[in-house]
């Protein structure tokens, strides 16, 4: 059952500045409007977008079901983000655990990734239409979160319209994984938290090798 049927995202979030948010705020630093907005020049050239963008990220960093892990493991999520595999796992649970849409697509990805190696958006646009209904508001969310999963490497785009599975990436910080679960919970409220032996089998995690 969906939750939360709410798209939430308009925006397409640069991972690293969500990064650097997100340090600052485990550092102490305040995040500001002002400040993200400088760090997004490079990427809008639009007041309002990159309003948009800096307030998502904002939101996710201190105001996502997430934050009191991330402040309670400040000191390893510090040290994991100087690792690039973790650092993209760890700014990609960030966003999944503050955007349920988010969450929704890796999710859908990683269904379709089961059956095949390679899937095209009219699939992934067909499922997204049966939860959300589809029109412009839909695409531009989708069109908001796929380069962000491209960006980190949990899907590639190998020609326009088709998306490739990627290998699953391996976290050398157990806070990582931890953070990934933290992810996975936020989202699926009715999961039994103590149910380890079968939380590897849903699909969300079909993004992260565990050795």
């Amino acid at each position: 059952m969906i939750q939360n049927k709410t798209l939430g995202i308009f925006t397409r979030i640069p991972l690293y500045v969500l990064g650097e948010a997100l340090k600052d705020h485990l550092t102490g630093f305040e995040v500001t409007e002002e400040h993200l907005t400088q760090l997004l020049e490079a990427d809008y050239a639009g007041w309002k977008t990159k309003h948009f963008a800096a307030t998502h990220i904002i939101s996710a960093v201190k105001n996502s079901p997430l934050t009191p892990f991330l402040e309670e493991h400040k000191a390893e999520i510090l040290d994991a983000l100087n690792s690039n595999t973790d650092r993209s796992l760890i700014l990609t649970a960030v966003i999944c655990g503050r955007y349920h849409f988010a969450y929704q697509l890796a999710k859908i990805f990683a269904k379709q990734f089961r059956q095949q190696d390679v899937v095209s958006g009219q699939v992934i646009d067909k499922l997204v239409s049966d939860i959300y209904g589809y029109n412009v508001s839909t695409k531009n969310s989708r069109n908001c979160v796929v380069p962000q999963m491209i960006e980190a490497g949990l899907i590639s785009r190998p020609r326009p319209g088709m998306f490739e599975a990627t290998e699953p990436i391996s976290p050398n910080h157990q806070v990582t994984i931890d953070l990934w679960k933290e992810a996975f919970f936020a989202n699926e409220e009715l999961y039994d938290r103590n149910n380890e032996e079968d939380l590897f089998f849903e699909p969300f995690f079909r993004y992260i090798k565990l050795v």
